[in-house]
């Protein structure tokens, strides 16, 4: 899709609440836009849209889902308001182009149960899966601050992760600016170079103070930092 002389992409992230959605909102920014929160309390309660600036032609319009909550006894009864302001979003994007990525954010700490059925909820249930398979899907995890290399985390639960969800690539991060300054920066690299070859676009780094548009829908998947 294009306004004017201006590529649009549709990006939409999906997951849990806490996994930090909002956080890798800021961490594409370089600034704080969304509202974040140290504890596994929603700090979204309905999407919110963020235009973030990457680089002299474009910028991206980024939308914050909200989060699905914690596992429950009985999945069916489970976060409805979640779902129906996803699927409103999801009813808007498709009337503007549709969606050119998912990005399904998860909470690296450690492995949780609902990684399977939030991707099933959100890809599956509310995508109808093999009707929108075009679309990539993109594994965000982030937390890993504490990790020597980010990268290990997948070495480690990469198996186990192939045999539950189907996705097209994974990117390792931390969004926390103010523990490591060198896995920031490194953390902004790879979001760029992942939506760069996602999205089948030129994009250079995220900048700020220029004029490019793409539209990003994150809906993550544990909890944020």
């Amino acid at each position: 899709m294009t306004i004017g002389s201006m590529s649009v992409k549709n990006i939409v992230i999906f997951g849990q609440t806490g996994a930090g959605k909002s956080s890798v909102v800021n961490l594409m920014a370089g600034e704080e836009r969304a509202a974040t929160s140290s504890d596994t309390q929603r700090c979204t309660t309905h999407w919110e849209e963020h235009s973030i600036a990457c680089d002299g032609y474009n910028y991206l319009k980024v939308f914050d889902t909200v989060g699905l909550q914690k596992q429950q006894k009985k999945p069916c009864e489970e976060h409805p308001d979640a779902i129906e302001d996803a699927r409103s979003l999801i009813t808007k994007l498709d009337n503007e182009g549709g969606i050119d990525l998912l990005l399904f954010c998860v909470r690296g700490l450690k492995f949780v149960p609902t990684i399977e059925s939030n991707y099933q909820r959100f890809y599956i249930e509310l995508l109808g899966g093999e009707k929108k398979k075009k679309i990539p899907v993109v594994l965000v995890v982030t937390g890993l601050e504490r990790e020597q290399n980010m990268e290990d985390w997948w070495t480690r639960n990469k198996d186990t992760l192939k045999s539950k969800i189907n996705v097209d690539g994974h990117v390792c991060i931390t969004a926390a600016k103010n523990l490591d300054q060198g896995l920031y920066k490194q953390s902004r690299e790879l979001i760029s170079k992942l939506v760069k070859e996602h999205t089948q676009i030129s994009l250079p780094n995220f900048e700020q103070g220029t004029n490019n548009s793409y539209t990003y829908t994150l809906y993550c998947a544990n909890n944020c930092p």
